[in-house]
């Protein structure tokens, strides 16, 4: 026999799969299934619990009577005749569980001329009544019956009605079917009307036909001990196995095994839309994005070009600290700042003075201008423009699809783990400021790093050897002058002092126009992280939604699995 999960082990995990919002429109049928399940195992030494069902007119008050062998449920004309459910239950048995249902009990003591005395039976009101309330009234007693015996007569086999009251407990519940009635049918009648019930048991319902009981009797002569169809025996016999101890506790373990399967078939179906859905809503915020970085790309870039200044700047500092000499000074500064020096090397031949004046003032013009480029770089690349609204529609049109998909599956696009508009706003511009700070850190000391390689053995010989030279020659002058004489004149100095300047000018502008294709990498390399933080924004926010509802949806797998059994 299959091996049953506890009932205690199953509601924890049915409570947390609820929380799934496509199973919240079934939460009342989950927990009637639950506690259809829980009494299943849990009823194993109760009276095998049976509900008579039919349309109007079938017959089932006079089967009740003539299976009992004694007068217990009213028979009439008037329909419907029953309109609240009623259990007619041996004297001792216990009917706490099916009390709930708030039906009518009758107690009875068994008569030696029952056929199938005994027995707890639950006479429901007709199915096909113009008052609803019976159907409820009826669907409440067969929660809490194990066989259903479904009395039909030949107007009603087909009925709509009934089929789909039926459809509900097919597949959890032991369904014997009744065509009444027929000593009023022929042998060819009757035949026609039990294939006709089988067939729609088997198309309704999913049964195979061959596992489908039905049985052609006539209920008002079994009162009178007669048989004439042959078949009423049979359908005792069959009764009479189905209320043994040993085949009424399977009777209910195959209910159990059938309400658990349509417990789990909800979950299972519950949890399939769910991956769906979730799966669509990450593409369509993939989708999104990924159109959405085309413009937030484009728009990087753009603010990068504002800053290209600056950035070639912050190289030139940079590389200057890898240089040594005076080349490395005029690195240092900005074109401003070295054409300054430059005409200040020229003034100082005719005033020392001025040219000295000059020389401080462009100095400090020239730091003043790195600050002031530095912030409006900064500026540019990480704050809003005034009118900039580009990076808002981005945003709306990456997460426009996505949220509208969520909204169609009828669920909060924050509970499936999308942000809104705002967040990811904010999640754009914080990868835009770190893309910034990346670009004038990693990224220029990368690329100067890269340029020192080759101007190490290359460009800075051919800088500092004439500088080298000059300052030999100089000093092999200022000596030669001191031993032999005469003294070398100021002028000379000035003029040595002044191609000093100019050499180390020339070399320093060398050096930074060696850096324009360093400048661009830099560019290039910020770029890219951009890019690479757009990717990463994207994969985070796919993972968000790939763990959103996880607790439900761990839940209602685990359901799955108690249905597959322990492992072998």
């Amino acid at each position: 026999m299959d091996t049953l999960p506890a009932p205690d082990e199953l509601e924890p995990l049915l409570s947390a799969a609820l929380t799934l919002p496509a199973l919240k429109p079934h939460t009342a049928r989950l927990e009637r299934l639950r506690r259809d399940y829980a009494r299943g195992l849990e009823q194993k030494d109760a009276p095998l619990a049976v509900a008579l069902v039919g349309a109007t007119g079938a017959g089932k008050s006079t089967l009740l009577n003539a299976l009992a062998g004694q007068a217990l449920a009213r028979e009439g004309e008037d329909r419907p005749t029953s309109s609240v459910a009623t259990l007619f239950a041996p004297e001792g048995a216990g009917l706490e569980e099916l009390a709930q249902v708030g039906a009518k009990v009758v107690r009875y003591t068994p008569g030696p001329r029952g056929l199938w005395s005994g027995q707890v039976f639950i006479d429901t009101p007709d199915l096909n009544s113009v008052a609803t309330v019976h159907r409820e009234v009826a669907r409440a007693a067969l929660e809490r019956a194990d066989v259903a015996l479904v009395v039909m007569h030949r107007g009603s086999v087909a009925e709509a009605t009934q089929m789909e009251f039926l459809a509900e407990f097919a597949r959890r519940r032991a369904l014997v079917f009744l065509i009444n009635f027929a000593d009023e049918l022929s042998a060819e009648s009757r035949e026609t009307l039990k294939s006709q019930a089988r067939r729609l048991a088997g198309e309704q319902f999913g049964l195979a036909l061959e596992s489908v009981p039905v049985f052609a009797i006539s209920a008002r002569a079994a009162k009178e001990g007669k048989d004439p169809s042959g078949e009423f025996g049979a359908l005792l016999f069959h009764l009479k196995s189905l209320a043994t101890q040993a085949v009424a506790e399977r009777v209910r373990r195959t209910n159990a095994q059938g309400v658990l399967e349509e417990l789990t078939g909800l979950v299972d179906g519950a949890l399939k839309q769910t991956e769906e859905t979730l799966a669509r809503t990450r593409g369509a915020l993939e989708s999104g994005l990924s159109r959405a970085s085309e413009g937030l790309r484009a728009d990087f870039d753009s603010r990068l070009a504002l800053a290209q200044g600056f950035l070639a700047s912050e190289v030139r500092h940079q590389a200057a600290g890898r240089f040594w000499g005076p080349a490395a000074w005029g690195m240092r500064l900005s074109y401003v700042g070295a054409g300054g020096l430059g005409a200040a090397t020229l003034v100082a031949r005719r005033s020392l003075p001025v040219g000295l004046a000059v020389a401080a003032t462009s100095t400090v013009l020239d730091a003043v201008r790195d600050k002031t480029r530095a912030r409006a770089a900064e500026s540019a690349v990480v704050e809003p423009f005034e009118d900039d609204l580009s990076v808002e529609a981005a945003a709306r049109a990456a997460l426009a699809d996505a949220r509208s998909l969520a909204h169609a599956s009828g669920l909060a696009p924050e509970a499936l783990g999308l942000p809104d508009v705002e967040t990811l706003l904010a999640e754009l511009k914080t990868a835009r400021a770190s893309a910034w700070r990346y670009t004038v850190t990693t990224a220029v000391a990368e690329a100067v790093a890269g340029w020192w390689r080759t101007a190490r053995w290359l460009l800075l010989p051919l800088i500092n050897l004439p500088l080298l030279a000059l300052l030999g020659h100089v000093g092999y002058r200022v000596v030669r002058a001191y031993v032999e004489g005469p003294l070398l004149g100021l002028d000379y100095f000035i003029n040595a002092g002044a191609l000093f300047a100019l050499l180390a000018g020339a070399g320093a502008l060398l050096a930074s126009a060696s850096l324009a294709g360093t400048a661009r990498a830099v560019r290039r390399s910020g770029h890219a992280r951009f890019v690479a933080l757009l990717e990463t924004l994207g994969g985070r926010l796919g993972e968000s939604i790939q763990d959103s509802l996880r607790s439900g949806r761990e839940a209602a797998r685990a359901l799955l699995r108690l249905r597959a059994g322990p492992p072998q």
